[in-house]
C-alpha cells in the first residue's frame, strides 16, 4: 500500500469517528428534547385538571363576596387535592378567614343568606348550641361550602387564658360570645364534608 492510501484511510477512520460522534451528540440531543416535552406534557395535564379545581372553587368563593370592610384577611385556595397525612379519607379544605365589625349573629345570619342566595342548600348544623356558629351548605355538584363564626373578643380572650394560665378564668365565661367583631371562616372542599 502506498503512503497516500494510508493516509485516505486514517483520513476516512477519522471521519467516521467525527461522523458516530456528531450521530450520537444528535441522538442523545433529541432523546433530552424528547423527554422535556414529555416532562412538561404531564405537569401540564395535571395542572390542567387543578387548575379546573381551582377556577370552580374561585367561583364558588366568587359568589359569595367578602364585604370591603374585611379586617385580617387571609386566604388558601389551591386546586389539588389533599388527603390528610393520617387519614386519607379526609380532604383539606381551601379557605378564607377574615372579621367583621358585626355581631357574630349578625354576621352569622348576613353569610347564610348569602350562601343561599348563591343556590347553595342547607346541609346541617354540625354543633347545634356551640358558642362558634356553624352551618354546612352543599350544592347540587356535591360541594360543600362550610361557615363558622365566632366572637373574635373571646377567641382572643380563650387563646391568651390557656397561653398563660392554662386554664380559663370565672371572667372567661362572662365574655358574650356573640360580642363582635366577628371572626368568619369559609371553607370549600370539592370533594367532601368530613374534614
Amino acid at each position: 500500500m502506498t503512503k497516500q492510501t494510508k493516509k485516505s484511510q486514517k483520513t476516512q477512520q477519522k471521519t467516521k469517528k467525527h461522523l458516530f460522534f456528531g450521530i450520537g451528540i444528535i441522538v442523545l440531543a433529541i432523546l433530552v428534547v424528547v423527554s422535556v416535552l414529555i416532562y412538561f406534557a404531564g405537569l401540564s395535564i395535571k395542572s390542567g385538571g387543578e387548575s379546573e379545581r381551582k377556577q370552580r372553587i374561585e367561583a364558588i368563593y366568587a359568589s359569595i363576596p367578602v364585604p370591603e370592610q374585611a379586617y385580617f384577611y387571609e386566604e388558601d385556595i389551591f386546586g389539588d387535592k389533599r388527603p390528610y397525612e393520617h387519614d386519607a379519607g379526609r380532604s383539606t379544605s381551601s379557605f378564607k378567614r377574615f372579621v367583621l365589625a358585626k355581631n357574630v349573629d349578625e354576621t352569622f345570619a348576613y353569610f347564610d343568606t348569602l350562601i343561599k342566595d348563591a343556590g347553595y342548600k342547607f346541609h346541617e348544623d354540625p354543633y347545634p348550641g356551640s358558642v362558634q356558629l356553624q352551618r354546612h351548605y352543599k350544592s347540587d355538584k356535591g360541594e360543600y361550602i362550610r361557615l363558622s363564626v365566632s366572637s373574635k373578643l373571646r377567641d382572643d380572650a380563650a387563646s391568651s387564658e390557656i397561653l398563660m394560665k392554662g386554664e380559663f378564668s370565672e371572667d372567661f365565661f362572662k365574655i358574650d360570645p356573640n360580642a363582635g367583631p366577628s371572626r368568619v371562616t369559609i371553607k370549600v372542599n370539592l370533594d367532601d364534608n368530613n374534614e
